[in-house]
């Protein structure tokens, strides 16, 4: 606390007075010496004469907050209780204002209730700004919570997809063995063998084809959606397959156009946006005995899924249209 007075008298009894209340009191007998000594450590509180030798009690304190950059409290003492004393005590809005002679126990009164004041104002804000922190990492740990949340939910989600299109894809193969016990001929196999693509990825067209006495891969089916393409389309649509396929046979999926140069002139004009997948029937490694060539129009490419279903189903078909024979 500081108190300022130029009276030495008046600044003894109040500086004895408010240590005897044991609070921590520092003089000062000119605006000068204040500021000088509010530069040196802290002040809690301001008890100051309006009226100094060297200068204006109020400018003094407004000297001291802006130094300190806060609004330092003051309880103002003056010897003059007119309109102008007032109106300069209110421009620095003081705590209280007191007339000399002093009452010491009311000033010790003020002064207890602003410092308790100030303690109070001090822990409020102490417990507003840890509520702060807190509701701030609150905040941060629901946003984390939430965000793992939701990458959980997609994981989930994806693992549930995943397992989804296992079962299903296995539902596809359990229904094609099932559908080819049945079959009475190679038509129905290969009935079976388009409608087992058609059930899993969407309209698609095909040709089958199977050896002859003589060992060659003759046209014995044609399909599609809405309706198979004519023969002489197809026979020439397959016709470069089963040049790769007697060369490496093996499940093969390319795009029509990015290979153009292997097919007829006559249709390569009809070839831009078609995905071929070829599956050679080999009932055991080495022994070709026919060829299904699927494929898609409308840049619509068989995906990895299409060429599992068909390394998985080719043997069956094979071995199916052996029993027919």
């Amino acid at each position: 606390m500081l108190v300022i007075d130029d009276e030495p008298t008046v600044r003894e009894v109040l500086t004895d007075a408010l240590r005897q209340a044991d609070l921590e009191v520092c003089s000062a007998a000119s605006a000068a010496e204040a500021i000088e000594l509010a530069a040196a450590g802290p002040v809690d509180l301001v008890v100051a004469d309006l009226v100094l030798g060297d200068g204006n009690g109020a400018d003094v304190v407004e000297q001291l907050r802006s130094a300190r950059g806060a609004d330092v409290p003051v309880v103002v003492i003056t010897g003059h209780s007119d309109s102008r004393a007032l109106t300069e005590a209110s421009r620095i809005r003081p705590v209280e204002m007191m007339t000399k002679p002093v009452d010491l126990d009311h000033l010790r009164q003020t002064i207890r209730a602003e410092l308790t004041r100030q303690a109070d104002h001090r822990r409020l804000t102490g417990r507003n700004r840890r509520l702060r922190h807190l509701a701030h990492q609150a905040n941060r740990k629901r946003k984390q919570l939430q965000q793992e949340l939701e990458s959980s939910a997609v994981d989930v989600e994806a693992a549930w997809r995943a397992q989804h299109e296992r079962l299903s894809f296995q539902q596809t193969l359990i229904e094609y063995q099932a559908h080819l016990l049945r079959a009475k001929n190679d038509d129905d196999v290969f009935k079976e063998l388009f409608r087992a693509f058609v059930r899993r990825s969407g309209g698609v067209f095909g040709v089958a084809m199977v050896c002859n006495a003589d060992a060659e891969l003759r046209v014995v089916g044609r399909f599609g959606v809405p309706r198979p393409d004519g023969l002489q389309f197809c026979q020439h649509i397959v016709q470069p397959i089963v040049n790769l396929t007697l060369v490496e046979p093996r499940v093969m999926t390319f795009e029509a156009a990015e290979q153009i140069e292997l097919f007829d002139p006559a249709i390569r004009k009809y070839l831009a946006g078609v995905s071929i997948l070829a599956i050679p029937l080999m009932p055991a490694p080495g022994e070709l005995i026919g060829l299904v060539v699927l494929y898609r129009k409308g840049e619509q490419p068989f995906t990895d899924e299409d060429i599992a279903l068909a390394e998985l189903t080719g043997h069956s078909s094979a071995l199916a249209i052996e029993r027919n024979d």
